[in-house]
């Protein structure tokens, strides 16, 4: 986690070896794929493949969501990069650090070159429990977080 400035905290979208290597030379690796949460929005990056801002406000809730949670085609647990289905996109390198970020209504985002809605987005991220805790102010962080504090 890395302090942008004093309203905006990024959290890396984390990547296995694999997908860190293929979504690299796809042009959406790490380098270029966070969550950036700030006082208002949370922004979603993904290299080109995807692309989204959603007021805080919207966001319903965040939690931590183990791989075995997932239901339909986002059981496969092969499954990196940008996967959408109904309304739900699945934004991950790795299969684990998943955090889920509910909405309360749905918000246009960027598939690469398409828009479409969604109101559920499911996330890798290098740490999980503080991305959860950033989205979910009152949710106490756990030691090892990545907070320097604790």
């Amino acid at each position: 986690m890395n302090a942008q400035n004093d309203s905006a905290t990024t959290f890396p979208i984390s990547f296995d070896g694999r997908s860190h290597i293929a979504m690299t030379v796809l042009g959406a690796g790490p380098q270029s794929s966070r969550v950036k949460v700030s006082s208002s929005t949370i922004d979603i990056h993904m290299g080109w493949a995807f692309q989204a801002t959603i007021p805080r406000e919207d966001v319903a809730y965040a939690r931590p969501l183990n791989r075995g949670e997932l239901r339909g085609p986002f059981r496969l647990s092969v499954l990196r990069g940008v996967n959408y289905w109904r309304g739900t996109a699945l934004v991950n390198g790795a299969g684990t650090g998943l955090v889920e970020i509910m909405l309360n209504r749905p918000k246009w985002v960027r598939l690469g070159p398409l828009p479409a809605p969604m109101r559920r987005l499911i996330v890798s991220a290098e740490d999980q429990s503080g991305l959860v805790a950033a989205l979910n102010p009152s949710t106490p962080r756990s030691p090892g977080s990545g907070d320097p504090s604790l």
